[in-house]
């Protein structure tokens, strides 16, 4: 069985919770990225996400320039350990409704596990992309 370590990201950035929502939003689009992982004193404390952005600040008339990531963060952290089996990681993103899942072992950040990691896996193996959020969902365990 696949493990998480295996298929995760291992570069994964992270702001302190002091942060103010303007410049991680600037840190993720220059990054490409959809999230970043929030700390409090060197530790994994939460996630921001783009729909949080939109949805807990943008939409509420906060000033991003004046808005700490604190306030809008999603917390506490769901996460795995990098030796969890996939299709475990793949269950929990189901059943909570989530996309993404740091990977934390001892209380340290190694990595992230994302929806795209695990369809560009299942893609990278010759099934087709419209199939793969299929497999996750209904336990395909051949990652």
């Amino acid at each position: 069985m696949k493990k998480v370590k295996d298929m995760m990201t291992r570069k994964v950035i992270t702001v302190d919770k002091k942060s103010d929502v303007r410049s991680v939003s600037k840190l993720m689009d220059e990054n490409g990225i959809g999230s970043v992982i929030v700390t409090d004193g060197g530790k994994a404390a939460g996630m921001v996400t783009e729909r949080d952005v939109i949805t807990k600040c943008v939409a509420k008339g906060l000033d991003p320039k004046r808005t700490r990531v604190e306030q809008i963060m999603s917390a506490p952290l769901l996460s795995v350990e990098p030796d969890s089996d996939v299709v475990d990681a793949a269950r929990l993103m189901v059943s909570k409704m989530i996309r993404r899942l740091p990977v934390i072992k001892n209380g340290e950040l190694k990595g992230m596990i994302t929806t795209t990691d695990m369809i560009r896996d299942v893609v990278s193996k010759g099934k087709r992309k419209e199939d793969s959020l299929i497999y996750i969902v209904c336990d395909y365990e051949k990652f």
